[in-house]
């Protein structure tokens, strides 16, 4: 073996052992006894990809924390934490945000996706943003994940929504898709994999956000204020968690792709692997949340608030994670 081999894999031992240590001392530290997190997860979406994987590969178990699943709506989620049925949730983080600017203890204190994912799809004849005035739109009601990107989306565009564009509101998501395939409505935004059934039925794209790269506290890891002072060492843990499901999405695509057909039921290889594809573009290894992320969303609120809006971020476990090297050792293990 050359020498510049050997230097390598020694390296890669040493980086390895990092990881390994990092993980041996946790569990060590709270052997017999693993505080229990309540975990408040929404339905079937690619951008809860590292969420799965966790959940999926025991990767909570690994750090030493017993994560309680409970599956539910975003805003739902988001009175759960408040009321202390659930401890974090993987939730919008306008959602989070709005509830904060109206007095509610919760707190950011990491992101998945700090983009808006979708695309905007419309019938044939519309070939540009402003081909939008006076047409049909599908939405979703206020508080919701769609509704916020909707709003971003007009506002970028220079439409008024009460004036230039007819919103229609669905009860659910997979509403939207529906409406637009069937004619109901001109315009919706999509993801994969309904973005794969849109391109086959000769609809037209007009416009990527995720390509535009808005920041937006889209998906988020959001819980109280009281369960930060009282469990910060079980929030430690669960993030590492999370950190550990990112780097599962980002580096083997065979054991994502297979548990985003589990949660999401697709079994369509080209809609499986577009819906991949979206996903780990919008994720990053270190999810922070950023402040003009928060600003997107305070610039559509029209209720004024007492409160500084950027008090609903908490990176501070976060950023001690990644000060102690967990991350660079993360990826560095094979």
């Amino acid at each position: 073996m050359a020498s510049k081999d050997i230097l390598s894999f020694f390296a890669k031992s040493l980086e390895f052992l990092a990881l390994t240590t990092f993980i041996f001392i946790y569990n060590s530290v709270i052997a017999g006894a693993a505080e229990a997190l309540r975990l408040g997860f929404s339905g079937a979406s690619a951008t809860q990809l590292a969420g799965y994987l966790a959940v999926e590969q025991k990767l909570f178990d690994i750090y030493g924390v017993n994560v309680e699943l409970t599956q539910s709506a975003g805003i739902t989620m988001i009175r759960a934490l408040d009321s202390g049925r659930l401890d974090v949730a993987i939730v919008g983080g306008g959602q989070a945000l709005n509830a904060y600017l109206k007095g509610v203890e919760v707190r950011i204190i990491s992101g998945l996706v700090n983009t808006v994912p979708f695309q905007l799809w419309g019938k044939p004849e519309l070939s540009q943003l402003k081909d939008l005035k006076g047409k049909l739109i599908a939405n979703t009601p206020p508080g919701t994940s769609l509704n916020l990107a909707m709003s971003i989306l007009l506002l970028r565009a220079g439409l008024d929504p009460l004036k230039d564009v007819k919103l229609v509101a669905f009860g659910r998501i997979q509403l939207v898709s529906q409406a637009l395939f069937s004619g109901v409505v001109d315009a919706a935004l999509l993801s994969a994999p309904d973005t794969i059934e849109a391109r086959r039925s000769g609809l037209r794209m007009l416009i990527d956000l995720a390509t535009a790269r808005i920041p937006c506290p889209f998906t988020s890891v959001v819980t109280t204020r009281a369960v930060l002072e009282k469990s910060p060492s079980s929030l430690d843990r669960f993030l590492r968690g999370i950190l550990h499901g990112i780097k599962l999405a980002l580096t083997d695509p065979d054991m994502a792709k297979k548990t985003l057909s589990r949660n999401m039921r697709v079994t369509n290889p080209e809609a499986l692997d577009e819906a991949y594809q979206r996903a780990v573009t919008s994720y990053e290894r270190l999810p922070r949340v950023p402040k003009d992320a928060i600003d997107t969303v305070v610039k559509l609120s029209g209720e004024p608030s007492g409160r500084n809006p950027f008090g609903v971020l908490d990176m501070t476990i976060l950023e001690r994670i990644d000060k102690e090297g967990f991350v660079t050792a993360l990826y560095s293990a094979k």
